[in-house]
């Protein structure tokens, strides 16, 4: 099973409220535990095109930018290695690119949903990062 097989059964089960799966046969042994809630509020969650998930915590007012792909999380633009993308306190609009996710040699781009101020960046530069962390927080 490559990677992108997996990223598809972990979205196959977020949008059926799934939390655990396992599965063996002879050559493959798949054991998934989404540790957080699928369903986190009343109104659905709808997934964007452009390889992040934002959803809202109402007591705390603060919107998240999660991975949607399996990887390694760059804060840094690819051709200037010295400058970050964002850092803690930087504002950045719905639609801005806040980093990259290389799967499988393909770098994707991380883009806010969200217009906000960057309030804590939980992964660093060139870290690895699962499916459904919690890369950055904005409020």
């Amino acid at each position: 099973m490559n990677i992108e097989k997996i990223e598809d059964v972990i979205k196959l089960m977020k949008n059926n409220g799934v939390s655990y799966m396992k599965y063996k046969d002879e050559s493959v042994e798949i054991e998934l535990d989404l540790k957080t809630t699928v369903t986190e509020s009343a109104s659905p969650t709808t997934v964007p095109t452009n390889e992040t998930q934002t959803s809202h915590n109402s007591t705390e007012q603060n919107t998240t930018i999660d991975a949607e792909i399996l990887g390694t999380f760059y804060l840094q633009d690819e051709e200037q290695l010295s400058n970050p993308l964002v850092k803690v306190g930087d504002e950045v609009k719905k639609g801005q690119i806040v980093g990259y996710i290389e799967s499988m040699k393909v770098l994707n781009e991380v883009i806010s949903d969200h217009d906000g101020v960057v309030e804590d960046i939980l992964i660093s530069h060139g870290d690895p990062v699962e499916y459904g962390q919690t890369i950055m927080t904005l409020k």
